[in-house]
């Protein structure tokens, strides 16, 4: 038996606790500009791309990386990101979001996905070394529709 999570809409004050969402703003559109850096590293860390294929129709567990932001951007599929504020993990605080756009999540923020079609494919980007924890749920989490 899963523990529902009421499924919500990205936006960028409703996920404005775990991180940034990325997408084309009124702020930057009044600029002019047609290009504009929405995320950067000052420290030469080196950065990788990834891609996740994601299966699972629940998750049992969560992880955070205090060293490195990551942007989970969908490709395909329909996957819900489930995040927790940074610091120390509170199963309580759980929150499930519809990943239908890109996102960059703080560093430390507890995540994890999962998908609510057969599959779905995620691209993370991160730095190229990656360091965090992983916590195991009391019990299983999923989504339902709010």
């Amino acid at each position: 038996m899963t523990r529902p999570l009421p499924l919500e809409t990205i936006s960028p004050e409703a996920f404005a606790p775990f991180g940034t969402v990325i997408d084309w703003s009124d702020e930057l559109e009044a600029s002019g500009q047609r290009f504009h850096v929405v995320m950067r590293s000052e420290a030469p860390t080196g950065w990788r791309l990834g891609v996740l294929k994601v299966r699972e129709r629940f998750m049992e567990r969560m992880e955070n990386h205090p060293t490195t932001e990551e942007l989970f951007a969908p490709i395909a599929g329909q996957a819900v990101i489930v995040v927790a504020p940074a610091g120390p993990f509170d199963e309580g605080a759980l929150r499930a979001f519809l990943l239908d756009r890109p996102v960059s999540l703080k560093a430390g923020t507890w995540h994890d996905v999962f998908t609510l079609s057969e599959w779905a494919t995620v691209l993370i980007a991160e730095n190229l070394h990656v360091t965090g924890e992983r916590v195991v749920l009391s019990k299983p989490v999923g989504a339902v529709l709010g």
